[in-house]
């Protein structure tokens, strides 16, 4: 039978609901699911890779966001080839310096019709596409406690598709945008330290999840006007142990970007620090804003 035209429409059965995201081996055998497996941690390193190479052969990894399909598709990532098409497919032009959705004939250079007139401290923006259709759906899904493989596939897939903004930025180091301490204790996955993690191994960078910290309670963004949100994060955030960044041009990573507030927010207090430039990555741009 042929795949169907958008694989991460499928949604994952109840009956699976309760299984970690990042157990995805042949998920119609639910008994395996239910065992613990043995990791062989403390043995030779040639035993492990062979026992790896095994589960490999016999449970072949299935893509965690359409569970259809065989995972390391084009480079080896954690998505299939099919899933892989569609990111690629949502990756139209952008904003050069806010990452919103725009025609192919529009000049953007200064910014575009929703972020002209706004003072951001980021100097730009990049992400896989706007926060609409599939691309929701895996952000949404990016965000559950079972979501760190997906989180890691959209971050592979986000340094794929836009490799030339990120070497021309150049980064010296990644940095989440960080959650209020407390949520830690109960939250075991937060996506934009999956991405940071993703992309410091990808990019050959150090990861700090110590230096930004929000130092506030502050109600959800999403849950606010838009005219509330430009204020609602105004001294929320802040430097870890007085560090100093030097000069250090900062990849500010997180998963989605609305107004640009969080981002403004954080990339003031990071060049408060002495940061040279920010840039920012995020998985979706939501449009009209």
């Amino acid at each position: 039978m042929a795949p169907p035209a958008f694989p991460w429409n499928v949604r994952r059965s109840e009956s699976r609901s309760h299984v970690s995201d990042d157990r995805h081996r042949l998920p119609r055998l639910a008994l395996l699911t239910e065992i613990d497996m043995p990791t062989f941690t403390s043995h030779p390193q040639w035993i492990q890779r062979t026992w790896s190479a095994l589960l490999d052969f016999c449970f072949p990894a299935l893509c965690p966001f359409c569970e259809l399909h065989e995972a390391g598709g084009e480079a080896d990532g954690l998505f299939c080839l099919h899933c892989q098409q569609a990111c690629r497919d949502l990756a139209g032009r952008q904003c050069q310096r806010c990452s919103a959705s725009v025609g192919p004939y529009v000049e953007t250079a200064n910014g575009c019709v929703y972020c002209r007139d706004e003072r951001f401290a980021f100097e730009a923006v990049c992400s896989l596409g706007p926060y609409r259709d599939t691309l929701r759906t895996a952000c949404l899904r990016a965000k559950m406690q079972s979501g760190h493989s997906i989180a890691m596939g959209l971050a592979q897939q986000l340094k794929a598709l836009r490799r030339t903004e990120l070497a021309a930025w150049s980064p010296d180091l990644v940095i989440p945008v960080p959650h209020r301490w407390s949520e830690h204790l109960w939250r075991t996955h937060v996506s934009p330290s999956t991405l940071a993690e993703t992309f410091a191994s990808s990019l050959r960078i150090p990861a700090r999840f110590d230096l930004l910290l929000k130092i506030k309670h502050t109600p959800k963004q999403a849950l606010l006007p838009v005219t509330t949100r430009k204020t609602n994060l105004r001294g929320a955030f802040g430097i870890g142990g007085g560090a100093t960044l030097g000069g250090a041009t900062v990849l500010l990573v997180d998963d989605i970007l609305t107004t640009g507030t969080t981002a403004h927010e954080c990339a003031k207090v990071l060049k408060q620090a002495g940061a040279g430039q920010v840039y920012v990555a995020v998985f979706a741009r939501v449009a009209g804003h």
